[in-house]
């Protein structure tokens, strides 16, 4: 709007001294003499208009805005028209307003519910995290400190939580967030020893004085589709509710997770190397990570960690490869 405004009163202090030197000229015939005609503040007020439309694409929004910072219902026909002139100049040089282009620049993963460009025609199967390079919780068998360690070990924002890694029943999902809170209440409010038992399903015959239970912190319902859905209805469900992860389940059991960003990946036809010089900014490589309990074997030379939590019961094994940093849903 600064801009906008100083090239508008630069304008209009050219047309000032255009009306003094050609009084008579037909565009100054109705300016009375001895009378200021041209106002170089009104031009500044449409040229900050103008200049906040081509950049950010807007329209009455801009219009209302101005209104209200001069209160002068005079000038909202010449703002309308600046603001119009503005929007159409700004879209044959390119469709993306500023917010859109930095966005792109620094490859956020933004879905457009209004992007219209076609969607591959290929089944999620094909580009879903399946669960065997997942890294889930189970519902049984984890304590406190077991589940402290994993938070200090990944990154990742969420942890989808299974019956068992047998079935691979999906029982819910947990954000990072929530799990670090129950567990640092169970500690601090509680007083709870690190070896507490925890656990995400019903357990009749547990005592409440003695085990965790996490279940009111786990979301019991996160959305899920049929794995053999096609890739165009899981970007439709990412674009209008706003999705972080979708999960994909058959007849209950979890056969893989898409994350927001892996759609952002193949809608964009990038990569999960990135677009900048193979990486991003949640690796650097271009391998592909297999998730254990407790480790990550990586694939190539460098890669960025993928899937949730853990997996199995075994211990902890050394990552092979690059440098990389770990993967999260959301």
């Amino acid at each position: 709007m600064t801009i906008g405004a100083l090239y508008g009163r630069v304008i209009g202090l050219i047309v000032e001294v255009w009306q003094r030197e050609h009084p008579k000229w037909i565009v100054f015939a109705s300016c009375e003499p001895d009378v200021p005609c041209i106002t170089p503040g009104t031009y500044a007020i449409v040229g900050a208009a103008s200049a906040l439309a081509g950049a950010t694409r807007m329209t009455v929004s801009i219009v209302v805005i101005m209104f209200e910072l001069t209160g002068a219902l005079t000038y909202v026909l010449p703002i309308m028209i600046a603001v119009m002139i503005a929007k159409w100049v700004g879209d044959a040089l390119g469709k993306a307003g500023i917010y859109e282009a930095w966005i792109a620049f620094n490859e956020y993963p933004f879905l457009d519910n209004r992007d219209d460009r076609p969607i591959p025609d290929i089944p999620v199967s094909q580009i879903m995290t399946r669960t065997e390079d997942l890294i889930t919780i189970t519902a049984e068998g984890d304590t406190i400190a077991s589940l402290r360690d994993l938070l200090n070990s990944y990154t990742y924002r969420g942890f989808p939580v299974i019956s068992n890694s047998q079935d691979a029943v999906l029982l819910g999902f947990i954000s990072r967030t929530e799990l670090s809170f129950a567990l640092s209440s169970a500690l601090t409010t509680r007083n709870l020893p690190e070896n507490t038992p925890c656990f995400f399903s019903h357990q009749p015959l547990a005592d409440v004085n003695s085990t965790l239970d996490l279940r009111p912190w786990m979301d019991q319902t996160p959305i899920t589709l049929n794995s053999a859905c096609g890739l165009e209805l899981c970007v439709n469900y990412f674009q209008r509710l706003g999705l972080r992860y979708l999960g994909f389940c058959d007849r209950g059991v979890l056969k893989g997770l898409l994350t927001k960003k892996d759609v952002w990946f193949v809608v964009n036809g990038g990569d999960e190397s990135g677009a900048r010089g193979g990486g991003d900014e949640n690796g650097t490589g271009n391998g592909r990570a297999r998730g254990v309990r407790g480790g990550v074997l990586r694939e190539g030379d460098e890669g960025e960690e993928r899937g949730l939590l853990y997996e199995g019961r075994g211990g902890r094994e050394e990552v092979d490869g690059g440098v990389g940093e770990e993967r999260g849903p959301v």
